[in-house]
Order: structure tokens, then sequence, then C-alpha cells
């Protein structure tokens, strides 16, 4: 993929660490991902995270008792912040190892050990080849293992079009700082007009300081990572379970479905072998 036209996700997450994660947001994060996969721990099971962003959710795994957390990013400045976080909870090198390398790189991928649960939330459909990015993750499931993820609905209606959204994406990453400072407060301005309209609080979760409903995240991050998540890619639920399934086998164990431009979240099992 093009690095030119690749939004800065690194950067972000690293100042979400840095200024906005706290007890109550990591203690949201676990929960989320308790939830997510159904699970109430994650002892004696190994944990593959791909695309780990600001290395909150492997820090999610380790704490819910994963064996072994295996975490990579492309982002440099992801890794960064991943191995932060690490040092900052003082998680030893046998129980959490990050790296930094592609999804998209067969040599790289061909390194990573297969996991029991292999989890790429919010990432592959940032990639620039989501479908190539689906098979080679898929590939490190461990049979009988679970692969979760969450993959951008596609929406054609207008006025929030998937097709339309790409173009906004687009500009949002290519554009110099007040370019963006003007798209997040066209946003935001939007957002809290929406949100009075339906009678609700605008204020709540944008002064939220727990990330409580929002898996331990922060408002102004979410919009920059929304704004600027470039590559962005999409598809409809079924479009997701047929291209998993098809090539794999792997069952469908949970579905989480939005109409809107959200993530559609997805938990696939695959078959042990017998």
């Amino acid at each position: 993929m093009a690095d030119e036209t690749r939004y800065e996700f690194g950067a972000n997450w690293q100042s979400y660490v840095q200024k906005a994660l706290n007890e109550q947001r990591v203690a949201h994060a676990v929960s989320s991902m308790r939830e997510f996969l159904a699970v109430e721990d994650l002892r004696g099971r190994t944990f593959l995270d791909i695309g780990c962003g600001s290395g909150l959710f492997s820090l999610s795994a380790h704490l819910l008792g994963a064996d072994r957390v295996a975490s990579f990013d492309y982002d440099p400045n992801s890794v960064a912040s991943t191995q932060g976080l690490k040092q900052r909870f003082a998680v030893p090198d046998d129980r959490w190892t990050v790296q930094r390398g592609s999804v998209l790189d067969p040599a790289f991928m061909a390194e990573i050990a297969p996991a029991d649960v292999v989890y790429s939330w919010g990432v592959l459909h940032h990639t620039g080849r989501m479908w190539d990015a689906i098979d080679a993750a898929t590939a490190k499931v461990l049979p009988g293992g679970t692969f979760g993820i969450s993959i951008y609905n596609r929406v054609d209606r207008f006025p929030d079009s998937s097709k339309m959204w790409w173009h906004i994406k687009r500009r949002y990453t290519r554009g110099p700082g007040f370019v963006r400072r003007l798209m997040e407060a066209t946003y935001v301005g939007n957002f809290a007009v929406n949100r009075l309209v339906t009678l609700r609080n605008p204020l709540a979760p944008i002064l939220d300081r727990e990330g409580e409903g929002r898996r331990g995240m922060e408002f102004m991050h979410d919009v920059r990572d929304w704004l600027g998540g470039f590559p962005y890619e999409y598809a409809t639920s079924g479009e997701v379970f047929e291209h998993v399934h098809r090539r794999t086998g792997f069952q469908l164990a949970r579905l989480v479905t939005w109409e809107g431009n959200a993530c559609n979240e997805f938990v696939f099992r695959r078959p042990a072998v017998v």
C-alpha cells in the first residue's frame, strides 16, 4: 500500500495513551473484550493482536490471563505505543511480545506463530487489501480457535454512503492541519446537533472520562481516527461471512451488525481437527 495516502494512526493512538488512558478506560476495554469474545477470561490461551494500535486490547488480553500475547502493527508509532504500555504495566517478554510488521507481508506472517485467539478489531479494512488481509489473518487461527474482527459496514444510500466517506477520509488524510481542524469542528458540530435533535446530551460523550460504552476510547481521538481512517474499505456483514466461511469453513459464533457506517463485529470459530 502507498504510505503517502495513509492516515498516521499510530500518532493518534500514542496521543490517546499519553493524554487520555486511565484505569477506568482500561477496565472498560477489558470488559468490552470479555463481552466481544464471550469469555470470562483467556487463561490457557494464546492471543495474537493484528494491528495492535494503542496496545490497549493487547493489554486487555494480558489482563484477562492469556498465556502469551503477540502484538504487531505496520505503523511504527503504534508499535512504540504498545511497547510503552507493556513497559508501563511491567509485563515480561515471555508473556507479551511486540513487533512491527504487515499482515500483507507473507515473509513476516510466516514467522508469526498461530494462536488460539486471533483478534483484529477495526484494522483489516485499513490495509488497502482487505480481503487478502482477512485471509492472512485466518491462517493464523489454531484448530478450535477463535477469530474476532470488525469491519466497516457498507452503506450505499445518500447522505452517508461509504463511497462518500471514502472521499472525505482521503481529503482529511491528505489535508494540511487547518483543513483537518475545520473538518473535525464540522463533524463535532453535526454530532452535537444530531444529539440535540434526538433529545440527548451532546456533551456527555465529549466529556466522558471513562470510555464506558466506547471500549475505553476517547471522543476526539475517535473522531480523528474516523475522519482519517484511510485506506478505507467496507463490506456488508453477509459479504464478510460468505468470504470467511466459504474460504475457511470457520463457523460464525457471534455477529453484531449496524445499519450505519459503524463496524460490524464478527467472532468465528475454527473447527477442531478430528
